[in-house]
């Protein structure tokens, strides 16, 4: 019992010197922070803005890196300064039953400043695996993730929308800014 008991202190000593990096739950800085879209049409092309959306990470403070990143934005919440172009969005993508759209980290790397998300994307109520890379930039106790991706709204069982007949591109551009105080 003794040899037992003194195993598993040795054990709980050890487990205690090398402990796992601090893990630090982080959620963006709103007022800092964007996502936008962009559309092209061949008669103009536009663009849609969103500061109401939600972004959270788990950030190891030793390494000042990301373990898991995930961005929550309602479909609605996006503005292109036209509320007849936005209302034709909405009801395109079904926003109304399928309000947002979601992408959660499986696993996150670095290469020096360039981070790569691999995880799942769901939009219009269908889950696809997806990839997001960015960069990562720390000033001070500011972190700054900003890149862009593309969409494709068929992938998602989306058609695009159209506009005196012609389709816009199937291609959504997206660029974000993701602050974080840190």
């Amino acid at each position: 019992m003794k040899k037992i008991f003194f195993a598993v202190s040795l054990l709980g000593l050890g487990l205690v010197a090398f402990k796992s990096p601090d893990k630090k739950k982080i959620v963006a800085n709103m007022a800092s922070s964007s996502l936008m879209y962009f559309m092209d049409h061949p008669l103009h092309s536009f663009d849609a803005s969103s500061k109401d959306f939600r972004a959270i990470g788990v950030l190891d403070t030793e390494t000042q890196k990301l373990s898991v990143i995930a961005v929550k934005v309602a479909v609605n919440s996006f503005d292109s300064g036209n509320s007849n172009r936005d209302s034709h969005v909405i009801e395109n993508t079904e926003a109304l039953t399928y309000p947002n759209v979601t992408f959660t980290s499986e696993d996150v790397s670095y290469a020096g400043e360039q981070v790569t998300a691999k995880g799942k994307l769901v939009f219009h109520g269908q889950t696809k695996p997806f990839t997001i890379t960015g960069t990562q930039k720390v000033a001070g106790k500011v972190m700054t993730l900003s890149g862009s991706f593309k969409v494709d709204m068929t992938d998602f069982g989306i058609e695009p929308p159209s506009l005196m007949g012609l389709s816009t591109d199937k291609t959504i551009k997206l660029d974000y800014m993701l602050t974080f105080e840190i």
